[in-house]
């Protein structure tokens, strides 16, 4: 159901559209409207602005849940023509895309049409679960002063028990607009909450035979990289259906908890099954955490992850499986979901004679949980706590794949998990991975030449989240497609590269409990520069930026990242033939506590060792810490330009 929500929400967010109406049945364009400069809205420098969004949603379609959208823009400058570039995504499967209408209007009142062959239907995505496509069409003769308008309808189908609205955009909006009919037969209640709204009441509906939203002068969501998920700082609101009696969000939650208590009970029963296949694997003198690491493991490598199919979902891979109903199912077949792996994870737990519970969450790659909002649609995961007889758990995520044992995957950790008791009421933290586990470790040569050229060779050790996010990338790649993935990186700072394809290698991908290691060479052309009898150089090749990482000067928005991370290298390089050691830059050394730098350089004989560390321990910064980060990185970015001069 959460990617049923997704998809919706990507609708809403990046599409901004119309109505079913005939060609000719367009608002109405208004002098006020083709006259309208950015100074009108209070922001002289902006480049365009929605002049309305209009939506209606109706539950009561013959053909499911019918979503018609309708949006109007106007463009103030040569970078507001951005907008003409339309993408309207959806997923195959969920639902549809008809009766798509664009029209440019001209400065002058003139309109162009955009034709019906111009709007094309183009895959975006396709995975094993999914496959995401979108119109994609592009308005003709956008110029400043501009205005352009375009409408489609959506249906879903299946239908929809929950609504994610869009209200805010990256553009100042002067008028929202949204009618919702909802389901004329429910037996459910319909229900509707604002988050991130400063003042919720300007969004609050009105009932008047179905749900009207009005808002005027809604300020523009600004995007910046490294930031929060959109859902956690942007205005959007939930509509929805509840058959809850209980709105008292500590009450909700206690009698949720039981309830799914009870349920995981049953699901995670050990059977005769689940006994014999944990006393196989487990040895009679095993302690605690040796019975756990053996049953992780087995799971880890005896059961097939299938990932998140939706076994009804005729456009993935998911109509080869069957539903997995009890631990015991997926144990026999031998493949599951993540949440059907984890539950067989907790089942052969409870076979070793341990307390292992369900921990349900929300991953923070997309949303944050609001404890205050008293309904659990905003769970979307789940991993294992075991419950030692002292009361303090340990969390283990055996649904993600090559996730180490004792680690969670990064969107699940520093999250607010239930964890299911019949008793009390238990939210729990889950733990955060330090910087040490979450490493890179480069060994590199460099062997420069007289004319500029340095031949490259890197080994690399990596650990922790980088591990995780690198096996789950590469591990089903052919050897091509891992050659070209480790030659993109190179390319994109070194655009006249040349990858020695046969040196790519990476091995210790499928044990998770140790680092994967990747080791490459290449070539760069005259990367080493001539400065008269001197050649310069500069060791801190995959360092290299044109600008710091952090380019802005104000922040709106947190800066945020996955997890801590550490990053160290150690750069030999040799003196190039005719040449000698000239000079070698200072030593560097930053710390403002949650983020440290060094970077030192030391002659060994005829060659240069360069080491290199940085490492950041925290995820979240505010925009009061922001001038403090940027300078570090700043620092960081002037020391990685430092160069060894070669004299001849």
């Amino acid at each position: 159901m959460l990617r049923r929500w997704i998809a919706l929400f990507w609708i809403l967010t990046f599409a901004h559209g119309a109505r079913e109406a005939k060609a000719s049945d367009w608002n109405a364009v208004t002098q006020q409207e083709l006259r309208l400069e950015a100074a009108d809205i209070g922001d002289p420098g902006a480049d365009a602005v929605i002049l309305f969004r209009e939506g209606e949603l109706n539950d009561n379609d013959p053909e499911g849940t019918n979503l018609k959208l309708y949006i109007r823009i106007k463009i103030f400058n040569d970078r507001g023509r951005r907008f003409a570039d339309v993408q309207l995504p959806y997923v195959a499967g969920l639902g549809r895309i008809t009766d798509v209408q664009a029209r440019t209007i001209r400065p002058d009142g003139s309109v162009v049409e955009v034709k019906g062959r111009d709007i094309l239907d183009k895959l975006i995505l396709k995975t094993r679960y999914s496959v995401h496509r979108a119109k994609v069409f592009s308005m003709p003769a956008v110029e400043q002063g501009a205005i352009i308008e375009y409408r489609y309808r959506q249906i879903y189908p299946k239908g929809f028990r929950y609504f994610a609205l869009d209200l805010q955009s990256e553009l100042f909006t002067r008028q929202l607009h949204y009618a919702i009919q909802p389901h004329a037969v429910s037996r459910f209640e319909v229900r509707w909450v604002p988050f991130n709204a400063p003042d919720a009441k300007m969004f609050e509906p009105k009932w008047n035979g179905r749900f009207d939203i009005r808002a005027e002068n809604i300020p523009p969501f600004r995007r910046e990289p490294m930031m929060p998920p959109e859902l956690t700082v942007k205005i959007w609101g939930w509509l929805y259906y509840s058959e809850e009696l209980e709105t008292d969000p500590e009450k909700y939650w206690l009698n949720y908890s039981r309830r799914m208590h009870e349920r995981a009970n049953y699901e995670t029963r050990p059977t005769a099954t689940v006994r014999r296949v944990v006393e196989q694997i487990t040895l009679s003198n095993d302690n605690a955490q040796q019975r756990i690491a053996r049953i992780y493991n087995y799971i880890q490598n005896e059961i097939r992850n299938i990932g998140s199919l939706q076994t009804n979902d005729p456009e993935t891979e998911a109509s080869e499986y069957k539903k997995n109903g009890t631990a015991d199912q997926t144990l026999k077949r031998r493949y599951g979901t993540p949440r059907e792996i984890n539950r067989l994870f907790i089942s052969m737990l409870r076979a070793a004679r341990m307390d292992a519970r369900v921990a349900e969450l929300t991953t923070r790659d997309e949303n944050f949980f609001h404890r205050s909002f008293p309904d659990a649609f905003q769970f979307n995961s789940e991993v294992t706590a075991v419950v030692a007889p002292d009361g303090l758990m340990q969390f283990f995520d055996p649904g993600t794949p090559y996730c180490p044992l004792g680690m969670l995957s990064w969107e699940k950790e520093a999250t607010t998990a239930l964890v299911y008791d019949p008793r009390q009421l238990r939210f729990v933290e889950t733990p955060l991975s330090t910087a040490a586990l979450n490493r890179e470790e480069r060994m590199i040569t460099v062997a420069p030449y007289g004319d500029g050229k340095v031949d490259v060779k890197i080994e690399s050790r990596i650990a922790g989240q980088r591990a995780i996010e690198l096996r789950n990338e590469v591990i089903d790649l052919t050897p091509d497609d891992r050659r070209k993935r480790f030659a993109s990186p190179v390319h994109d700072l070194f655009p006249a590269a040349m990858i020695n394809e046969p040196s790519v290698a990476v091995s210790n991908l499928t044990n998770a409990a140790a680092p994967a290691v990747t080791s490459y060479s290449f070539s760069v052309p005259q990367f080493a520069s001539r400065a008269g009898s001197r050649l310069l150089l500069r060791p801190a090749l995959l360092s290299h930026r044109d600008e710091s990482l952090f380019a802005g000067l104000k922040r709106s928005n947190q800066v945020y990242l996955h997890y801590p991370w550490s990053e160290s290298e150690r750069v030999v390089i040799e003196t190039p033939q005719g040449f000698e050691i000239e000079q070698l830059p200072d030593p560097v050394s930053e710390d403002i506590g949650a983020a440290r730098y060094r970077a030192t350089f030391t002659r060994d004989g005829n060659r240069v060792i360069y080491e290199r560390s940085l490492t950041v321990d925290d995820i979240i910064f505010s925009p009061d810490q922001y001038p403090t980060l940027k300078a570090f990185f700043d620092r960081v970015h002037q020391a990685d330009r430092a160069v060894i001069s070669f004299k001849q």
